[in-house]
């Protein structure tokens, strides 16, 4: 049945058969003004037409179930090192270099998935991160010996590059008025995932073996695979591949979930020349260069098209951010159990000593310092929420990358402990504002057949930063901050 041009919504059998129809046009009136007079509308007009409901509601849980599960696994590194270290009598280079496996994981999964994404789909590329990681962080908790547990870690980073995979799907999903919005918003079960895991460190360590606090960890990556049935594959993705009836039946679902008319129209991928568009739906009207190249070939034309003369600056500079991203938050998340305090004019480490039984006699403080600067991220994303559509991306990110810069510098020499606490809590807020808000502007400026490769590639460059920083970090409280 048709009103107003066009169709409610019934069940979903009805529902699905209406579409195909009418997003085949069977009407040129399409809801909320989107202007279709040719008879065609986009994947990302019907999206916004359909507007923000239920479906986009689960597919934030979701996804922000994705990056609570990432980010458990990131902080983690925070207690997994000094555990080990006691255990096994290391070296502060050994160490560091249990958090560097991690990243270094991340550095090469981050490419391969989000190439395993653009060819083979998100749900493919998702479903396989999501078991990888599960697997081998239960695997990591069962290790014999430091070697093992370093393999074990490299192969949980290399899961854990899949991340890009599923916020690109979710993206693909959000009306673009509200997109920026959304993707700032869902950093907040981030946060969620870090204080989660401090707390969990805090309730098993001080009684229990590191090792029952990683197997804890990994068990939201279940919950993904539980629930992995319910997410449908991008409408865009299956447009960029030629399957207008899959992409069809896709618009048809999330529309009858929002209680929505479908939207009419002949369903196309690029919008035409007359009309005003966003970069990355151009983009996908491109030329599709790797049609029919597979595996190593196929990967190495994607790449390559990332350096093509529209996007090579785009690439460059999302690198360089992603890597300055990533080594501030990370260093900042390493030193709040590492950055030694001044009390009474003594100076007193922070790391921890080992206790007869081999397991990290970690004071109560720090675990109260990761707790509260990993609440500090709250603030961040407030205000990332509020500037990042009113002030645009660039606008937003730059403010608060200098107000981290603001926060960090003092802290070159030690200071008092409420004081330390204060400039982390500072530090940490703008720089979780500031990745927040570089997740959500990366993938907008790739086009969809594109988009999880310059994605993954730009946490690629962001894992190279975490790889580098705990040496870095460690390091330099090892040879800087020494207890006379």
């Amino acid at each position: 049945m048709e009103l107003g041009g066009v169709a409610r919504p019934s069940d979903p059998e009805h529902h699905a058969s209406e579409s195909s129809h009418l997003l085949d046009g069977g009407s040129n009136a399409v809801r909320d003004g989107v202007d279709s007079h040719d008879g065609h509308i986009t994947v990302e007009e019907a999206i916004e037409t359909i507007g923000f409901g239920k479906f986009q509601l689960g597919i934030l849980a979701y996804t922000g179930l994705a990056w609570l599960a990432d980010a458990a696994e990131m902080i983690l590194l925070s207690f997994i090192g000094p555990a080990a270290r006691c255990e096994w009598g290391l070296s502060s280079f050994e160490e560091g270099a249990i958090s560097s496996a991690v990243f270094a994981g991340v550095f090469v999964g981050a490419y391969v998935w989000g190439f395993v994404s653009d060819m083979k789909g998100r749900r493919l590329g998702f479903l396989a991160t999501a078991l990888f990681t599960f697997f081998f962080g239960l695997l990591s908790a069962w290790s014999p010996t430091y070697l093992f547990l370093l393999l074990a870690r490299t192969f949980v980073g290399f899961g854990l590059g899949g991340s890009s995979v599923v916020f690109s799907l979710c993206m693909e999903f959000l009306p673009a008025s509200s997109r920026g919005f959304w993707l700032v918003f869902m950093e907040v079960l981030w946060t969620v995932g870090s204080v989660l895991s401090a707390l969990l460190a805090w309730l098993i360590l001080p009684n229990h073996s590191w090792r029952i606090l990683v197997a804890v960890s990994a068990l939201p990556f279940l919950l993904l695979l539980v629930f992995y049935s319910w997410v449908p594959e991008s409408p865009r993705y299956l447009m960029v591949k030629g399957d207008v009836e899959g992409a069809r039946k896709v618009i048809s679902q999330v529309a009858y979930i929002n209680g929505a008319p479908v939207p009419t129209g002949s369903l196309s991928l690029a919008k035409s020349s007359h009309q005003t568009v966003d970069r990355s739906t151009v983009a996908d009207g491109l030329d599709d260069k790797t049609k029919g190249s597979k595996g190593i070939k196929g990967a190495w034309e994607i790449f390559l098209q990332l350096f093509s003369p529209e996007l090579k600056l785009t690439t460059i500079l999302l690198w360089t951010f992603f890597f300055a991203n990533a080594f501030t938050y990370y260093g900042l998340v390493l030193l709040t159990t590492q950055l030694p305090v001044k009390s009474h004019d003594k100076l007193i480490s922070a790391e921890a000593e080992c206790m007869p039984d081999g397991r990290p006699g970690t004071d109560v403080s720090s675990y109260k310092a990761v707790l509260i600067t990993s609440l500090a991220e709250l603030p961040g994303l407030v205000v990332a929420c509020l500037t990042v559509e009113r002030f645009g991306r660039k606008a937003s990110l730059g403010s608060l990358l200098l107000g981290t810069g603001l926060f960090v510098a003092p802290l070159w020499k030690p200071l008092s402990e409420g004081l330390t606490t204060t400039l982390m809590f500072g530090a940490r807020s703008c720089i979780m504002g500031a990745f927040s808000i570089l997740w959500a502007f990366a993938p907008e400026l790739y086009p969809t057949k594109l988009r999880s490769t310059g994605l993954g590639t730009s946490n690629s460059a962001g894992r190279v930063g975490g790889f580098l920083c705990p040496f870095v970090a460690i390091q330099m409280m090892n040879n800087g901050h020494r207890v006379s």
